[in-house]
This record gives C-alpha cells, structure tokens and sequence, in this order.
C-alpha cells in the first residue's frame, strides 16, 4: 500500500484543513515545492496535491506550482482539484502527472471521464469521493450530491473505473482515526481505494492496509510530527 503525503494548495501556499473548512485553513509553507522535495527526501514515493482553490471555484488555480513540483520530484504524482475539461487534463498528463482525481465532474460529468479513460487508460483517472454523514459532496466539499454512494459507485463502474480515492470529510485533520468500513465497501463494490481522513497513527495505517486500500493520504499527522513518514511508509508495506 502507498503512503501519500496530502499538499493541498490554497492562494500558492501548502495548507491544513479541518473537516473541509477553508475559514479554518492552516498556513504550514508558502512554498509547496520545498514541502514537496521534503516528503521525496524522507522516503517518499507518491504525492497527492489537491488544488483547493480550483476545487471550491471549478478551475484550477495552481497549476504553476503543480508543474514546477512534477519538474523537481521523481515521484508518482496524483493531482486533484478543478479540474474539469478534457483540455485541462490533457495538459497535466502532458506535464507528466501520472494520475488525475476527478471529483465534481465525476459526479456532474461521467461523459468526461469515459472520454479521459478511453484516451488514457483506467490508471491515471479516479474519482474523489467526499463524504460527509454519508454523502457525496461536491464543489468543494460546499455541495451534497443527489445520488447516494451506492449509486455512484455503480454509475462509475459501469464507465469502467477502476480507482477512487475516498475522504471522510467530518474525519479529516481530526487524527481521530479512519473510517475502515468505508474503505471496505467501496473495495467490495471491485474498486482500488485511496482513502484518506482521520488517520494518526501507525496502527492507523496498518489498519487500512489490512482493510483492502492501494494507498493512503496523510496530512496532519505527518505534518504536526504525530506520524513519522518512514513509520508509515512501512506500516503500508508490512504483510
């Protein structure tokens, strides 16, 4: 299982969230690009950015720091956030971002992402998945979605996903540990997880490795020094 440390980017800075709050935002650098080489120094091997301005606005604010983080690391790089036309994602895979996370528009625009797999193939494209209470939430995390996870996940697999990454909104940068049987319903429903929220300790990612996920994010934990990098790191690799 792969250990993703979080950049969320907000106005060019690396940042913290509570829940989803973006009147909550915690400054931790102005600039994401040393936060970044920092994480591949200590043992890194992916990196999960999200554009949290292009996310709440519906276009991508920060694709210049973006770029220059894929020019200098020599990671796997997943990026999410605003990103919701065909040519917007074709120039971040033309930068060499090796997967794309749609959120809104796989919940408002399926057709894009069919159009995005068909081009690039099931493993650079998957779809975020926010819950709060048990709900999809879009636009940021500001909207509920209509349809109900079980009925996403079935609209997604009928496109051909294969990936989703999946956040508990009301768990994320609480360090009050992960949601495991939403990691499990999402894997029994035949997708690779990503899941991210809530998670602090080692045993934390063990957990989630033991519960069926490829990968998890961590932000808070790695960031206030509760979570050593190289402890997860093993904790995912551990069988």
């Amino acid at each position: 299982m792969l250990i993703y440390p979080a950049i969320d980017l907000l106005d060019g800075r690396c940042v913290l969230l509570r829940q989803g709050r973006f009147d909550e935002a915690v400054v931790h650098s102005d600039d994401p690009l040393a936060v970044a080489r920092g994480w591949v120094d200590q043992g890194a091997e992916a990196l999960h950015i999200v554009d949290l301005d292009g996310a709440r606005l519906g276009k991508a604010k920060n694709l210049e720091w973006i770029y220059r983080i894929r020019e200098r690391v020599d990671v796997r790089i997943e990026v999410g956030g605003g990103v919701r036309t065909f040519s917007v994602a074709s120039r971040l895979y033309e930068a060499g971002i090796d997967r794309l996370v749609f959120g809104t528009a796989a919940i408002e625009d399926p057709r894009l992402l069919y159009k995005l797999l068909d081009r690039y193939g099931p493993d650079q494209i998957a779809a975020a998945l926010d819950l709060r209470d048990g709900r999809v939430v879009i636009q940021g995390r500001g909207t509920e979605a209509a349809p109900d996870l079980d009925d996403v996940l079935t609209n997604l697999g009928e496109i051909g996903l294969r990936w989703v990454v999946c956040t508990d909104v009301t768990r994320d940068g609480t360090l009050i540990g992960p949601d495991l049987d939403l990691t499990r319903r999402i894997t029994s429903a035949g997708f690779l997880v990503i899941i991210g929220g809530g998670v602090a300790t080692v045993d934390d990612v063990a957990t989630i490795r033991r519960a069926g996920a490829a990968g998890c994010i961590i932000g808070t934990a790695l960031y206030g020094g509760m979570l050593a990098l190289g402890e997860a790191i093993e904790a995912g690799r551990a069988i």
